[in-house]
């Protein structure tokens, strides 16, 4: 009888350990943007509030043909609260490429054409603006890099710059997270 209630209760902490070192997407953004469940952390956003950011991408440091994670964390960003009882609505969410992340703009088209493969971040994007996330990218960096301007995503507006959509976006009471 000991054994059986010593391995009810291992397979219990295992079964609550193993849920809880796993992570999953969704709900705003399904195929992206994975986190972990925190059970009662001491510190989350309250709900019925609303939250406004704008992300400044400048990087992509990854190896041609993967997920810029910068562009993944504004995914997560929703997961993650949106799994915490914050309700999507409340979350006006902004980013802007620049930098080496000017190229992550491109439609997959252009994207393959310049680089010779899919863009792996068109997917990602695509998702992102049907979940109402505003995305542009810095006009400055997109032609200092030589990019076409009809080569833009189409969920992926043109900004004069990076320094143009975070002004505007601050001076409409966005905050920026930036993690470059």
């Amino acid at each position: 009888m000991r054994r059986i209630l010593l391995l009810a209760l291992c397979t219990c902490y295992l079964v609550s350990y193993s849920q809880e070192s796993t992570s999953k997407s969704g709900p705003v953004i399904k195929n992206f943007g994975k986190v972990y469940k925190i059970k009662n952390p001491d510190l989350n956003l309250q709900k019925n509030k609303e939250y406004k950011v704008i992300f400044d991408i400048y990087t992509n440091t990854t190896k041609e043909g993967a997920i810029n994670p910068l562009i993944n964390t504004v995914a997560r960003y929703l997961n993650m609260h949106a799994q915490n009882g914050i309700n999507s609505k409340d979350m006006k969410v902004a980013f802007v490429m620049h930098g080496k992340a000017a190229k992550d703009a491109l439609s997959n088209d252009a994207y393959k054409k310049q680089f010779g493969i899919d863009n792996p971040n068109a997917k990602l994007i695509s998702a992102l603006r049907k979940a109402d996330v505003e995305i542009f990218v810095c006009g400055q960096s997109y032609k200092a890099r030589g990019l076409p301007i009809k080569g833009i995503s189409k969920d992926v507006k043109l900004s004069l710059s990076a320094l143009t959509a975070l002004i505007e976006y601050q001076e409409n009471g966005y905050k920026i997270i930036n993690f470059n």
